[in-house]
């Protein structure tokens, strides 16, 4: 099956603050949805860049989400359409998460996805990591979510390809490895013969990082080069990459298929096998880096 996925790309400019970031979010995506988008996405941690620090206020963080999903809801009810914006989770237990969630065509949640692995910046600040890659079934396919971070641990797509995922939504908020990022993005397209779509907005680093469609082949098909922009792109779902691994004309496999039936679980122990954790002295050279915790928030007040 056939679905137009909706590529934003947002520019960072410093005077915009929660209300004008979260008001651009929304115009790209109903421009999306204006040209035939069945889903649009958005990045990570962009319209909180202003005040990180709303973390650390349960009232405020409750009342900007309940806003935000309420604006996010009506959009993708008034459309029809699918919509993936992405927030500080405010759990019932306290507890925050960096989270993107699917709303579906009538604007209910139907999913949720809590970012795994966190940085240094986000363990020091006290957020919580998720614990599950769920794959979620669309009427157009089986859509999963992987973000920032989570990139560089192959687990994280290893996981969601195992579980059916056929599109990964991949909202960040840039890197710094060139050209490692993009390798390492393509590879997990590769690895799992499944679109990666990357959606970012770290300015700075648009020479590194990009919005934009990754084939199951693991081919560049879109880069939105300016910003702002969006882009209305058609996804074939069902895409098989065919191979031939026996070197003989005649034979082609689906490779998807083919290592699927020749994966070896039983001899995957090693995967659990982690070596010791190490101080976070020991990562960094030199200091490690100054980040306000609750506490040092709290002491500012």
């Amino acid at each position: 099956m056939k679905a137009k996925i909706g590529l934003i790309q947002v520019k960072q400019e410093a005077k915009d603050l929660y209300a004008e970031r979260t008001q651009k979010l929304l115009d790209a995506a109903e421009a999306c949805f204006l040209e035939g988008a069945d889903l649009v996405f958005f990045p990570e941690a962009y319209q909180h860049v202003p005040d990180r620090t709303i973390i650390y206020r349960p009232k405020d963080l409750a009342e900007v989400n309940r806003e935000w999903k309420h604006r996010c809801s009506a959009l993708a009810k008034k459309y029809h359409a699918y919509l993936v914006p992405w927030d500080y989770e405010l759990a019932d237990d306290g507890r925050v998460y960096n989270s993107s969630y699917i709303l579906d065509r009538e604007g209910r949640e139907i999913g949720r996805y809590r970012k795994v692995h966190l940085t240094h910046s986000e363990q020091t600040k006290g957020l919580s990591n998720g614990t599950d890659f769920p794959v979620f079934d669309l009427d157009f396919g089986k859509v999963g979510i992987m973000i920032c971070f989570d990139n560089y641990f192959p687990e994280s797509a290893r996981i969601l390809g195992n579980r059916g995922a056929q599109l990964v939504l991949y909202p960040l908020y840039g890197d710094t490895l060139f050209p490692q990022w993009e390798l390492k993005m393509r590879a997990r397209a590769i690895d799992n013969s499944m679109y990666v779509a990357p959606c970012r907005i770290d300015s700075r680093c648009t020479d590194i990082v990009f919005t934009g469609l990754v084939s199951p082949e693991g081919t560049v098909l879109h880069r939105l080069d300016s910003q702002p922009a969006h882009l209305v792109v058609d996804v074939d779902m069902d895409r098989e990459v065919k191979t031939q691994t026996t070197g003989m004309r005649e034979y082609t496999e689906n490779i998807r298929s083919y290592l699927d039936r020749c994966h070896r679980p039983d001899a995957y122990v090693g995967l659990l096998e982690m070596p010791p954790v190490k101080d976070w002295e020991t990562v960094f050279y030199g200091k490690v880096p100054d980040v306000m915790t609750k506490e040092q928030y709290e002491k500012t007040k």
